[in-house]
């Protein structure tokens, strides 16, 4: 996000300081939710209409190969969607179609017959490869300004959001 988003919003949002006073924690509090989510939708946007673009694949698949090439092992459908923070149809919907197109393998769980244990194939992790090929450059190309120590301090400002998330 840059100066012109918050510059655009106060042009059109003229009604803001009604319901958020200047300089009110409330404001701070506000704005910088807004910009997570507007970060967040813009950049898988973005990154979504490359990979698609490279590799064909749309985000819900290529996260799930990354979930799972990241993995040591195979892994539960529903640890998987937790691990995804997904809703667990939306993820057999994508399995259903890695395992049509032999990128994923399912079988049961032999501590769980109920439980299906999901591992990716290597003609899956040949298909990770490609969408890596794509992120990684992609992602370095609009990180490239900013200094380790930033990314660290976002990446911890982040997982106290988490957390606090998580605490409800």
């Amino acid at each position: 996000m840059n100066e012109r988003d918050e510059d655009e919003f106060d042009s059109w949002a003229t009604r803001f300081g009604e319901f958020y006073p200047a300089g009110a924690r409330d404001e701070l509090e506000f704005r910088f939710w807004r910009l997570l989510i507007l970060a967040a939708r813009r950049w898988s946007k973005f990154i979504d209409e490359a990979i698609r673009r490279k590799t064909g694949q749309p985000r819900a698949r290529w996260q799930t190969l990354a979930a799972l090439a990241f993995s040591d092992g195979p892994i539960a459908t529903i640890e998987l969607a937790e691990r995804m923070a997904v809703q667990w149809p939306s993820l057999i919907r994508t399995l259903d179609g890695l395992e049509a197109q032999g990128l994923v393998e399912r079988r049961v769980n032999p501590a769980d017959k109920r439980s299906r244990l999901v591992t990716i194939t290597d003609q899956g992790l040949a298909v990770f490869r490609q969408v890596k090929a794509v992120l990684d450059p992609t992602r370095a190309a609009l990180l490239e300004g900013f200094a380790d120590d930033e990314l660290r301090v976002a990446e911890r400002l982040l997982d106290r959001f988490f957390a606090a998330i998580d605490l409800g």
